[in-house]
């Protein structure tokens, strides 16, 4: 219990609570103040109300017992006999006497709308005998009387307004007299809610100045500054106390921190020179990979062209002859890792055209690309041309039917996507896998799949942090897809 009564909460709760009571103490005398007056003024003017009310309804009267004499309408005496109750339900039976003179020309007026009220009931039976005359004649006293009424009660208001100007002064005074207490009573609530929030603030704000004070002094680096010592509420003494252990803390950790700057200092460096020779390992290897071809496609390609030489005409042999030649000149020439999509199918195109003659019956080849990327698309150098070729030399060895490849570039979304697709003898799905686990440092470059293992390896180092950057979809004798997604938003990393 102690601990709540000095605790930041219970503080914060008693300066808010007290100020709302001076606030609500205030308010309360200002409402029943404001009461007192609007009820004296009330008074003022009730009579005055009451008999212009009264003169609004004598003159209401006339409307529906006009239209009932005129027209003889149900509607009409209807109306006429509820204005008539009405009027009598506000007419005091026995009014008070005194000598006053308003009081008396107040207690004719009543006795003349009882006389009124009288004559409405007695022309009504008229109207309903059809007593023409009667009825018209007494409807001209009525008018007479009407009148009269209206001028007395106009005398009575009259008089009644020239005593309340002479009251005037007294409820001025009155009214200032207490708008003077109500502005005493708010000053008083202001002043006293005021201090009572700086004492309760200076109890919090105090401790916490010179808290902040001591910081400045540790972030100039003064750690041997002494201990804080303020009794103040529980929460800022816990501050204040872990604030004092912190100091310590610290300058007994900046001691230990200098020892082991040096010897980090020594590390990152070492570690910097470690990055910068796996960094130069890996690029020694990845120009090593782009640099691997399957040597029995040349020697090939070169025999199809001299058999073409014999047995044909030398202006076909030309063309694939020039076909060969740019293919050739095309991969002997790159050396950039990452070239524009155009770069890449020129060299794809060459490669083609080759294997359509060397193949021109057992090989269907297609090749889809969408224009727009050409020269907006960059992709690694050489990943195409190694995929076709690994389909042509092991996907239709054992197969009896027309070999198809189909290479396809497309781009959706924010990815470019490469594949190529063979109908060949396909692979079990273990080797697929085996294929796709990156393994940069012992890689066999003997293998039968020499050329589809170089391209998987460079795009995992091209990308690193993206594992799906190539796919493949095989099952034995179902053939090969192999895709290839290059996010448009993310730079290939490139050894430097």
């Amino acid at each position: 219990m102690r601990w709540f009564r000095n605790s930041l909460r219970a503080q914060i709760f008693l300066s808010v609570f007290v100020s709302l009571a001076f606030i609500i103490v205030s308010m309360s005398y200002i409402f029943f103040t404001t009461l007192r007056l609007q009820q004296l003024v009330n008074n003022q003017f009730r009579s005055e109300r009451f008999f212009q009310q009264l003169q609004r309804d004598v003159a209401g009267l006339q409307e529906p017992l006009l239209d009932y004499l005129s027209s003889r309408s149900s509607q009409a005496l209807g109306r006429l006999l509820i204005d008539e109750q009405m009027l009598r339900s506000v007419i005091p039976n026995s009014p008070p006497m005194s000598n006053d003179p308003i009081e008396l020309t107040s207690r004719q007026i009543f006795s003349m709308l009882n006389a009124y009220l009288d004559q409405v009931q007695q022309i009504i039976s008229l109207k309903r005998a059809r007593a023409v005359p009667e009825y018209t004649a007494l409807y001209e006293q009525m008018q007479e009387l009407n009148s009269h009424i209206v001028a007395q009660i106009d005398v009575v208001s009259l008089a009644g307004l020239r005593r309340q100007l002479e009251n005037y002064e007294v409820v001025i005074a009155v009214s200032r007299r207490l708008q003077l207490w109500n502005l005493l009573v708010i000053v008083f609530a202001f002043f006293c809610s005021i201090f009572w929030m700086l004492y309760s603030i200076s109890r919090v704000t105090d401790p916490m100045h010179r808290l902040a004070e001591m910081a400045g002094e540790l972030a100039a680096g003064n750690f041997d500054i002494e201990d804080i010592r303020i009794r103040t509420v529980t929460e800022v003494s816990t501050v204040v106390s872990a604030f004092n252990n912190m100091k310590n803390d610290i300058r007994a950790y900046v001691q230990e921190i200098e020892k082991q700057k040096e010897i980090e200092q020594g590390y990152m460096e070492e570690k910097l020179r470690n990055m910068k020779m796996e960094q130069l390992l890996k690029r020694m290897e990845l120009y090593t990979m782009q640099a691997q071809m399957n040597p029995h496609f040349l020697f090939n390609t070169l025999n199809t062209g001299v058999q073409l030489a014999i047995t044909e005409r030398a202006e076909k042999t030309a063309d694939f002859m020039e076909h060969l030649a740019l293919f050739f000149r095309h991969n002997v020439r790159e050396r950039k890792l990452v070239v524009p999509l155009r770069h890449e199918i020129e060299g794809l195109e060459s490669y083609l055209y080759v294997l359509r003659i060397r193949f021109p019956k057992s090989l269907s080849l297609s090749l889809s690309v969408d224009d727009n990327l050409l020269d907006t698309a960059q992709v690694p150098a050489l990943i195409l041309q190694p995929l076709v070729e690994n389909s042509v030399i092991h996907a239709f060895r054992s197969v009896r039917h027309e070999g198809k490849v189909d290479v396809r570039v497309w781009k959706e979304d924010h990815r470019v996507s490469l594949s190529v697709t063979d109908n060949g003898c396909g692979m079990p799905a273990g080797l697929a896998k085996e294929l796709l686990r990156p393994h940069p440092h012992d890689i066999e470059y003997n293998s039968r799949v020499m050329g589809l293992e170089n391209v998987i390896q460079r795009l995992y180092f091209f990308y690193p942090d993206n594992p799906g950057v190539i796919t493949i979809d095989s099952a034995t004798d179902r053939g090969t897809a192999i895709t290839i997604s290059i996010d448009t938003r993310e730079e290939p990393c490139i050894p430097s």
